[in-house]
């Protein structure tokens, strides 16, 4: 019975949650993130702003909240993918970074037209891109059986996927988020891979 309401609370604690990323996302879409204050996201989830707090530590962290979920499955489907080419692992990191924007289309419309024009939020997601592109290096590193701190490669090939990533990504949005966003990121991955000035370590 223990286990069963520690399951029940983990529910409760995902649905308000969700509630709460969801009403903001919408008020957000509706008049603007400056506009909306964190009692008016409380309200249109039907908790208390105390309870607000308790997920999320500022208004914006609703925007962030996915960055530390998407650093550690990165670093999970890392740590499982068994010895492999380094092109074919970047198709392969890209595809699943792909996948997980597809997923949370809402989350990526609101955070696009909040970062036009909230600049200060923009510069945290691009820290977000830095961290996934060392955890990529990191392991390129460990392929290649180099270090990352003097070897360019693993950097540059980090660099490069995640790059790839949020370029055809953001293509995508402004495209209407129509078509296959796996499909745009793989092919923007292949046109990288082929400009000479960019590294090549397959």
């Amino acid at each position: 019975m223990a286990g069963a309401s520690v399951g029940l609370r983990a529910r409760k604690k995902l649905a308000t949650a969700t509630a709460l990323q969801h009403a903001a996302l919408d008020l957000f879409r509706e008049q603007g993130y400056v506009q909306t204050s964190v009692q008016q996201i409380a309200d249109a989830a039907g908790v208390s702003q105390r309870t607000f707090f308790r997920y999320f530590s500022t208004k914006d962290a609703v925007l962030l909240s996915e960055h530390g979920r998407r650093e550690a499955a990165l670093r999970e489907l890392l740590a499982t993918r068994p010895p492999e080419p380094v092109g074919d692992l970047l198709r392969v990191v890209v595809v699943h970074l792909a996948d997980g924007v597809n997923d949370r289309r809402d989350l990526l419309a609101a955070q696009n037209g909040v970062f036009l024009t909230v600049p200060a939020l923009a510069d945290r997601f691009c820290g977000h891109h830095d961290r996934l592109a060392l955890i990529v290096a990191e392991h390129v590193a460990r392929v290649l059986g180099v270090s990352a701190g003097t070897d360019p490669r693993p950097r540059l090939a980090g660099g490069q996927v995640i790059r790839a990533w949020t370029t055809s990504t953001l293509l995508w949005f402004l495209d209407g988020m129509e078509g296959d966003v796996r499909h745009r990121a793989t092919e923007t991955l292949r046109l990288a891979r082929r400009d000479e000035a960019l590294v090549d370590v397959a």
